[in-house]
């Protein structure tokens, strides 16, 4: 069934329409006109572009009709993006729909940047995004995720996509970088960056006025945020009535009471070692990831089954987690295909620290959460880890724990990222199982000091392992 204007996160329905402000607006009979000249321009029919912007076909009827007489911006601004129209046609079509814009900051404040990198797979993540932040009641949405998850770049995206289509304009507050010699980052208050980025005065006066009225998207890291700045936050919050905050984090527990928005690991194949390839192992984005890695390299790898299984091994070895298949990737310089993923069958964690650098916020985060489980949570995690894949109702008889006992452990090993969920067959129970990342911390732990060495803040890898 195609969506029709119907968004579905965590149980519940959103319906975009309903939680999109109409725009001021004249009616125009040239919108209708413009609107299906520009369909047949690139020949699609109705049912393709409701299918391509998510809107209804009738509702696409009615504005080509003239029935509709107030088009929302939301819905012209899918439309444009579905017909991929220049900047001078969506132009002249928000001018048919006598579209007024009340967002001057959509013009003062710098655009946030484009993601650096490629967004892997998180279509779904990002439009989820998007489609909450314009609804009234998600104002404060915390991203929550282990590092090297890819809130940051989800981050970006949803925020460079919403300004540059003129849906809500973003103030962007970068990670601060200016550092010196022998000392941490300089830590300056929100306020103060907020009136960087908008030009006003470094006053919660001054700041509160510019946002009061206006729809406008913050984003925040919460890194950056010092007890002061996360008071600061609160206050604009409670001020500003159309502030929308993407709070970035991967701490647990809620710093403000805001929706937590949790980032899992992305969809790999479920490989085993020997296991025939499988050609659907190419339509994985992981998969597509690493084989755009590998092309100049390997031009011909695409070709190679044995070479495609390597990758997606990698892939499932390293729980789809983009940063580690970032680094992974970065070793294919040294390494080919087969000889990374026997690396990574050995000993995954060697490949989530880059080569050329010394970060291990990965490691550290998996060694720091997994440190902080009771002794009983724990033991459930052994157990989980020893089942390999598993429903929520084999995992209650797994744990051998009454199903309220086991129930909650599940749930928090799941809610901190321990946990992912894997592929299942249509129309049967969803499966999960334990980052094979974690798999091998627990191994490393149960054997003890011999054969490994410490480095970074105490997390441990073999000295030889990635050779």
């Amino acid at each position: 069934m195609h969506r029709t204007g119907l968004a579905r996160l965590g149980g519940g329905t959103i319906d975009y329409w309903s939680v999109v402000p109409i725009m001021k607006h004249s009616a125009n009979v040239r919108f209708g006109v413009l609107l299906r000249n520009a369909r047949k321009r690139v020949g699609m029919t109705q049912r393709q572009l409701a299918e391509l912007s998510t809107i209804s076909v009738r509702a696409i009827r009615d504005l080509e009709l003239e029935s509709t007489k107030a088009p929302r911006i939301q819905t012209i601004s899918l439309l444009a993006d579905a017909l991929r129209l220049s900047k001078a046609r969506r132009a002249e079509l928000e001018s048919a729909a006598g579209v007024s814009w009340d967002h001057p900051l959509i013009e003062d404040v710098a655009a946030p940047p484009a993601p650096l990198g490629p967004i892997i797979g998180r279509d779904h993540e990002s439009g989820a995004l998007a489609v909450l932040l314009q609804s009234s009641g998600h104002r404060l949405l915390e991203i929550v995720g282990m590092p090297g998850i890819g809130k940051s770049q989800l981050i970006l995206k949803v925020a460079h996509d919403l300004h540059h289509s003129r849906r809500m304009p973003v103030v962007h507050l970068g990670r601060e970088t200016a550092r010196r010699e022998g000392q941490p980052p300089a830590r300056r208050g929100l306020i103060e960056r907020i009136a960087d980025q908008t030009g006003c005065e470094p006053t919660v006066e001054d700041v509160t006025g510019l946002f009061a009225g206006k729809d406008v998207l913050l984003t925040v890291d919460g890194r950056e945020l010092d007890e002061d700045g996360r008071l600061e936050l609160r206050l604009l919050l409670h001020r500003c009535s159309g502030l929308r905050v993407l709070y970035e984090t991967s701490e647990i527990s809620s710093a403000f009471g805001g929706s937590a928005f949790s980032v899992f690991p992305l969809s790999v194949p479920e490989w085993r070692q020997g296991k025939p390839a499988d050609p659907d192992f190419a339509t994985y984005p992981t998969v597509q990831f690493m084989l755009s890695r590998c092309a100049q390299l390997y031009p011909h790898i695409a070709a190679d089954p044995a070479a495609l299984s390597a990758l997606a091994g990698i892939c499932w070895l390293l729980d789809g987690i983009p940063a580690a298949l970032e680094i992974a990737a970065s070793w294919l310089l040294v390494h080919d295909p087969a000889q990374l993923l026997d690396i990574a069958t050995r000993s995954p964690l060697t490949l989530i620290t880059s080569p050329i650098g010394s970060d291990d916020a990965l490691v550290s985060w998996l060694e720091r959460t997994v440190g902080s489980l009771s002794s009983e949570e724990t033991t459930g995690l052994r157990r989980l880890a020893d089942a390999e894949t598993w429903t929520v109702e084999e995992a209650i008889g797994i744990l051998r724990r009454p199903p309220s006992d086991a129930l909650r452990v599940i749930h928090l090993l799941r809610t901190y990222g321990l946990v992912r969920q894997v592929h299942s067959v249509h129309g049967g129970r969803t499966r999960f199982a334990v980052l094979n990342l974690v798999r091998h911390l627990l191994d490393a732990d149960a054997s003890g000091p011999t054969g490994w060495t410490a480095s970074g803040a105490g997390h441990v890898t073999r000295a030889d392992s990635i050779l």
